[in-house]
């Protein structure tokens, strides 16, 4: 009797584990959903725009440049990083602003190259005139996209060089924000 009782406690739990396992590969199973867009491995959390003031003096509290390892790259990036603009596009300590760079709008567009290091991930650069009422946007030429009031991309290797534009209203002081997974900080500069 108990070999009896047995056998039909495992043919129940037989049962139970057929009822378990997944369908044959042959039948048709409902379509994948699309991720939202908060599961895109490209998103970030975007922090409110927080660009620095003036000082009460006007003083234009410029980023100091470093210099950057690699010469053949560039000499001196400005900003902590792990995304520098670079710093050799500068003269003195303002982006220069050309008469052949002007547009229609009369704002203007500067080349301004950026370096990647160490990062993989999405970034989002962000710009705006600190010392008066005006506007600025920073963006990558090759990759992402305008997106969140700035330009957002996404780096797939540890090490980038992005060359890009600024665009400036006129000769003032202007803050990028630079947002990561894993950083958010503002580098201020002077155009002139």
């Amino acid at each position: 009797m108990a070999r009896l009782f047995r056998m039909l406690t495992l043919v129940a739990l037989g049962s139970t584990l057929v009822g378990c396992d997944p369908a044959p590969a042959d039948t048709p199973s409902a379509a994948p959903t699309a991720p939202s867009p908060s599961a895109s491995p490209g998103d970030l959390a975007v922090p409110p725009l927080r660009l620095p003031s003036v000082a009460p003096d006007g003083t234009c509290p410029v980023a100091e440049p470093q210099r950057w390892s690699n010469p053949d790259q560039a000499r001196r990036v400005l900003g902590p990083g792990p995304v520098y603009p670079v710093a050799d596009y500068f003269v003195g300590e303002a982006l220069p602003l050309r008469p052949s760079d002007r547009q229609a709008d009369g704002s203007y567009t500067a080349k301004m190259r950026w370096l990647a290091v160490g990062y993989t991930g999405p970034v989002l650069v962000r710009a705006g005139r600190i010392d008066a009422p005006g506007a600025a946007s920073a963006e990558f030429s090759y990759l992402g996209e305008p997106r969140h009031d700035g330009h957002h991309a996404v780096l797939t290797r540890a090490d980038t060089d992005l060359p890009g534009t600024t665009t400036v209203d006129g000769p003032g002081c202007y803050a990028y924000q630079v947002d990561g997974t894993s950083f958010s900080y503002t580098i201020v500069f002077r155009a002139g």
